[in-house]
């Protein structure tokens, strides 16, 4: 059974210090083989799909349903 995450919502960053990863169109924005995927905090759009979290620290991922962004949830559990 696949573990979903609910990713913590953040302000806007700073495109010169953060990679920030969205789609123009309501899309996944990865999709692996591991068994957890994460969604947006804001709207629950699901974003990485079995994706462990620790594949993308320090990138932003951008909700193309909402817009919000998003980074590692509060509670690393890894």
């Amino acid at each position: 059974m696949t573990k979903i995450v609910k990713l913590q919502v953040i302000s806007p960053p700073n495109t010169e210090t953060k990679t920030i990863f969205t789609l123009d169109d309501k899309d996944i924005l990865f999709k692996g083989i591991a068994l957890e995927s994460h969604i947006c905090g804001y709207c629950g759009f699901v974003l990485a799909e079995n994706v462990m979290v620790y594949n993308y620290h320090d990138i932003i991922l951008q909700c193309p349903n909402c817009k919000s962004y998003n980074g590692a949830p509060k509670n690393d559990n890894f």
